[in-house]
């Protein structure tokens, strides 16, 4: 932990080496590209189609697996970061580096921001600090370099267009628990109750069949099946759009930078209406409502 007066108040980030943030990056990209990839499988293959423990292996594999794997190399790799008047400090259990400022020559954004938006320090021996600072958002960091006075070059990095990309999406707001719930536990509800509903027709003849011919436990065992696979289907559909509004994001924020705010509220209000409309009308279109 910084110690002492001249220290301003620290700020946790992530300092990858290149290996870890070669690993990172790979695991990100995975993780972001399996959800189309697994939604189009389902839709696709019919003759055998995807079935339902099929379909949890698959999540659990390209997007449970790397995404715990991304979490455990970030805590491993993060680290305090804190200015004083003329020094940059980076600090964890068993490491401690800090950086005069006038060694720093250029901060450089990373281009493609993965695993997550971040930036690497460049110095006056023509080389790059082993360590890449990597956060949801940079901003702080930057703000600390140029308050200092000792990285002039930190200013400029503010109109970098992955910088931009990253600001926009923060000010977006943090999701909380409760925005999770509400779109992926409680909206699924509706879509796995009409599927569940259009089954026991098919099945049973009623709306109660299974529950009169085999009880209780195994109506709401198969309803439980229905609500899981739909919840785990509303889970790709929504992270398909949100990769495809990410890229759009992003390109957008490189090819008009002063318009990055009003394009990222475009992909959140596309994001959404993707989900909240598209998934009922795809749902009249399967059911032939």
């Amino acid at each position: 932990m910084p110690d002492g007066s001249e220290w301003n108040s620290a700020r946790q980030v992530v300092a990858y080496p290149w290996i870890g943030r070669l690993a990172a990056a790979g695991l990100a990209a995975v993780r972001s590209a399996s959800p189309p990839a697994i939604l189009a499988l389902v839709v696709l293959a019919t003759d055998p189609p995807i079935m339902p423990p099929d379909l949890i292996r698959l999540v659990v594999i390209w997007v449970a697996a790397p995404s715990l794997a991304l979490y455990l190399i970030a805590r491993a790799y993060a680290v305090r970061v804190a200015a004083s008047v003329d020094r940059l400090l980076l600090e964890r259990h068993g490491l401690r580096i800090e950086i005069p400022f006038r060694a720093i020559v250029r901060v450089v954004p990373w281009i493609v921001p993965l695993p997550e938006p971040g930036l690497s320090l460049q110095m006056q021996t023509g080389r790059r600090l082993p360590y890449a600072l990597a956060a949801t958002d940079p901003a702080p960091v930057l703000e600390a370099l140029a308050a200092a006075g000792g990285a002039a070059a930190a200013r400029g990095a503010f109109q970098h267009p992955s910088i931009l990309y990253a600001c926009a999406r923060v000010r977006t707001g943090t999701w909380r628990w409760w925005h999770y719930a509400l779109k992926f536990v409680l909206f699924p509800l509706a879509p796995a109750g009409l599927l569940f509903n259009a089954h026991q027709h098919i099945a049973y003849g009623g709306t109660l069949g299974e529950y009169y011919l085999f009880g209780l436990r195994s109506y709401l065992e198969t309803f439980a099946l229905y609500w899981i696979t739909t919840v785990i289907d509303l889970v790709l559909w929504a992270a398909t759009w949100r990769l495809a509004g990410e890229c759009a994001a992003l390109l957008a924020a490189w090819l008009a930078p002063a318009r990055a705010a009003d394009e990222r509220r475009a992909v959140e209000i596309i994001c959404r209406l993707a989900y909240y409309l598209g998934v009922p009308i795809v749902l009249v279109r399967l059911l032939g409502c």
